[in-house]
């Protein structure tokens, strides 16, 4: 999201915060000066008034939330080159992890949750198989498999892969003779 962007989400979010604070305020009873002529008729229905007011007030709590959400890191990798930096999202890698994964034999689905290790990227890959197979010698051709594209993909060491079968499932495909 770009600077203005963020600018003109903060200022009306402020806006939309403040006037649901008179809003909530003026239809609760408050008499200060009238704010506009049209808020004089919420003094006589104050339910309108109180939830026109707490819309407001969570519209506005709404556009701050995104906006310090934004503003949050995006876990990631960093390597330096001679010209200059790459960064890589776990996503990215978490994507690079389930493309692969997926062309072994015997896996039926998967979810690859990706951290950062001081040694390593530290991965996990929850997997539904196929039933018949030998889950070690599976496991084991799905962490090699693993450290190996990644090292050539990303250039990042693989400190761990954890593979952890979850279900076994037969082949849902019924075959007609």
């Amino acid at each position: 999201m770009k600077w203005l962007e963020k600018l003109i989400i903060l200022l009306v979010a402020l806006f939309l915060l403040a006037s649901g604070v008179g809003l909530f305020a003026f239809a609760m009873g408050w008499q200060g000066r009238v704010l506009v002529d049209w808020l004089g008729s919420l003094k006589e229905t104050p339910f309108d008034g109180v939830v026109l007011g707490t819309a407001l007030l969570l519209a506005s709590l709404y556009l701050l939330a995104i906006l310090i959400r934004e503003q949050q890191e995006i876990p990631s990798i960093v390597q330096e080159t001679e010209l200059g930096q790459v960064e890589i999202s776990l996503k990215a890698i978490a994507n690079l992890v389930q493309r692969v994964v997926r062309e072994v034999p015997g896996i039926k689905d998967l979810a690859p949750i990706v951290k950062v290790d001081p040694q390593g990227l530290d991965i996990r890959v929850v997997a539904q198989v196929a039933p018949g197979l030998s889950i070690p010698a599976l496991a084991n051709e799905v962490q090699t498999l693993i450290r190996g594209y990644l090292h050539e993909t990303v250039g990042y060491p693989v400190h761990r892969v954890m593979v952890e079968v979850r279900d076994i499932r037969p082949d849902s495909k019924i075959k007609v003779d």
